[in-house]
């Protein structure tokens, strides 16, 4: 080994053979020196590496064997703002609003005067204070609002008063010229630049600059369920995507996102999220990332018409009865590969547009979506992802009704519930492996109903042995969502999940022993 790829102290510079326990990138000759070194390493110590390749640009690597669960990294936002296609919203918490409350000194809709005051509220504020000399007037509210593009731009424009901070969001990817070519810039200059000149009255921008930064919302932004929000992390914009990521991401209190190993990780490999829903078939997925990404995804299960063996989007072969799955070259005829029975493409384009359209119209009706299950085995796999999707919403829907039924029925739903909610959990499984948010929530439902059908045995025969193995399903199950749904933000629904589950495991455990003195 030359002397430039010796290991050396960063401390002191001699040859070191102990290394930084967690990061495993920075070394060192002895204890001590890492004692010394660590107010100064601890800002950069992640176990991670920042690579870059010209076919992926900036991506992270693992710099030692991550555990599932385990954090990759934690960023601040550099910016947070409402969507780019909202409603009208506070502009301080980005809660719904109905034009009661504005802010005192730019009329921007407000929910409470408390909001005017906050950080994120300064830079829109400032800039129609200073420009437009007239407050902002919103007159439309619950329906979506143009006017609401502007802001988040804004804010990033803010950033020019930091230079640091400024560097980092610009050098995130917009993919300029390809949103030039897609005229994404067109309704960039129409719903962004000229509103801002034209009804904000402010100039003092580049051009190009806000171009830039409207591609890099678009591409880079992290939407934030609960509040709404999107935000720009200068650390996780550099995940890479893939359609069966390795990591799951989360938001705390303060918006930070934190990042975990979905799954065991082993030094070296690339770290990636999904830029898109996992649970979309592989023809919407790669609509949506090179309309919205500019790219084309070509990862392993993209590269695979079977989607990893689940056939999740898959049709029935009228002739064998076999599955064929799609053709993933363009305008190309479906071939049986069972029997060769051949679909034309325009017919299977139509058959996936009627179930497609049958899908959007059942609208939470548990009898129609049931039925949809009935008529579309005979032409769609078990595990297309249309089937799937109403499979998940009943899931919810069965639930739901099982309070208002008699104890024989609500017996049968909450069968029906947990016969759906483990079939949907094996296509999880596949799709979103690990720790996946998913996988989280159908557990619980699946873990909820198992204990609501050791709750309907005659109390007698509660702690009997005979029930144990309800119990165990429930606690399983429940145990297993509790691991996931903790991760969340406390502002999530999904963390009240975890909180009912610990409370359910509880009571679970008690009914355990119950049944051993038994």
């Amino acid at each position: 080994m030359s002397r430039e790829d010796e290991a050396v102290c960063a401390v002191c510079g001699v040859t070191a053979s102990q290394r930084c326990g967690r990061c495993h990138v920075t070394h060192y000759c002895n204890r001590e020196h890492q004692r010394q070194h660590w107010q100064q390493h601890k800002k950069l110590c992640n176990p991670y590496v920042v690579a870059e390749s010209s076919t992926l640009g900036r991506h992270i690597l693992a710099s030692r064997d991550l555990q599932p669960g385990e954090i990759i990294l934690k960023d601040p936002p550099l910016v947070l703002g409402p969507r780019q296609v909202t409603v009208a919203v506070c502009v301080g918490c980005n809660s719904p609003v109905d034009g009661t409350s504005q802010c005192p000194l730019c009329g921007w809709p407000m929910c409470s005067p408390e909001c005017s005051l906050v950080e994120r509220h300064l830079p829109e504020c400032q800039y129609t204070q200073q420009n437009r000399r007239s407050k902002v007037v919103i007159t439309e509210f619950f329906v979506l609002n143009a006017m609401y593009e502007c802001i988040t731009p804004l804010r990033c424009l803010a950033l020019r008063k930091d230079a640091k901070r400024w560097q980092t969001l610009m050098a995130m990817e917009s993919h300029i010229e390809e949103r030039k070519q897609s005229k994404a810039t067109d309704l960039d200059k129409s719903n962004v630049i000229d509103f801002i000149r034209g009804y904000l009255k402010y100039n003092d921008f580049n051009y190009e600059d806000l171009y830039r930064i409207c591609g890099i919302l678009e591409v880079n932004g992290f939407e934030i369920p609960g509040p709404n929000l999107v935000g720009l992390y200068g650390k996780a914009c550099l995940l890479e995507h893939s359609c069966v990521a390795n990591s799951t991401r989360t938001f705390d209190a303060e918006m930070n996102v934190i990042v975990r190993a979905a799954v065991a990780i082993k030094k070296g490999d690339h770290i990636s999220t999904s830029y898109t829903d996992p649970m979309w078939g592989t023809a919407s997925r790669q609509q949506h990332l090179t309309t919205t990404k500019y790219f084309a995804c070509r990862c392993v299960r993209c590269s695979d018409p079977t989607e990893l063996g689940t056939h999740f989007g898959s049709l029935k072969c009228s002739q064998c009865g076999g599955l064929i799955p799609p053709n993933l070259t363009p305008d190309s005829n479906w071939s049986c590969p069972s029997c060769e029975a051949i679909i034309p493409h325009a017919d299977a384009e139509e058959i996936l547009r009627v179930w497609g359209t049958k899908l959007t119209s059942l609208r939470g009706n548990i009898s129609e979506s049931e039925h949809f299950l009935e008529l579309s085995k005979e032409i769609l796999a078990e595990n297309h992802h249309y089937r799937v999707d109403v499979k998940l919403a009943l899931v919810q829907l069965l639930g739901a009704q099982i309070d208002s039924s008699s104890k024989s029925d609500a017996e049968k739903l909450l069968k029906r519930k947990i016969q759906l909610g483990k079939e949907s959990i094996d296509i999880i499984d596949a799709l979103l492996p690990g720790l996946a948010r998913l996988r989280g929530m159908v557990q619980f439902e699946v873990g909820t109903s198992f204990f609501e059908l050791y709750k309907m045995q005659d109390k007698q025969h509660r702690s009997s042995p005979q029930v144990l193995p309800l119990l165990q399903e429930a606690c399983t199950r429940l145990q297993d969502a509790h691991t996931i749904l903790a991760m969340e933000s406390p502002l999530q629904e999904e963390y009240k999940m975890a909180r009912q589950a610990a409370a359910l495991l509880t009571m679970i455990k008690q009914a355990f022993k119950k049944c051993k003195r038994k």
